[in-house]
This record gives structure tokens, C-alpha cells and sequence, in this order.
């Protein structure tokens, strides 16, 4: 029961790394370099999402037309 639980620990940091990694690309961040970083070093990389700001950037796919 030991390896399960080990490997459901592993899962459940990987998809709240992927999380991470895509609320930072909605942000205006490189969505890889948040994946690596938010999975080697998930809690600082919860932090560090939490007081980033929002990146100017031009119109993409998931910007409205205003």
C-alpha cells in the first residue's frame, strides 16, 4: 500500500504543477519553463504565481476583441 500511496502523491503534484503552469501562461508566462519549475519546486512555485502580475502582451488565442 506504501508504493500506491507514493504513487498517488507523485500524480497529484504533477497535475497541480501542470495547473500552475497553465494559470501562469494565462498570465503572459512561458507556459515550459513554468511546468519545470512549478514541478521541481511546487510550493515556491505557488507562492511565486500567487504575487506575479498579469504581462502585457498582445492579442492572442484566449484574448477578446474589446
Amino acid at each position: 500500500m506504501y508504493s500506491a500511496d507514493l504513487i498517488l502523491a507523485g500524480i497529484i503534484w504533477v497535475v497541480l504543477g501542470v495547473v500552475i503552469a497553465v494559470i501562469a501562461a494565462l498570465r503572459g508566462r512561458p507556459f515550459w519553463p513554468w511546468l519545470l519549475y512549478s514541478v521541481a519546486f511546487l510550493p515556491l512555485a505557488l507562492l511565486h504565481l500567487i504575487f506575479i502580475k498579469h504581462r502585457n502582451r498582445e492579442a492572442g488565442p484566449l484574448d477578446e476583441d474589446v
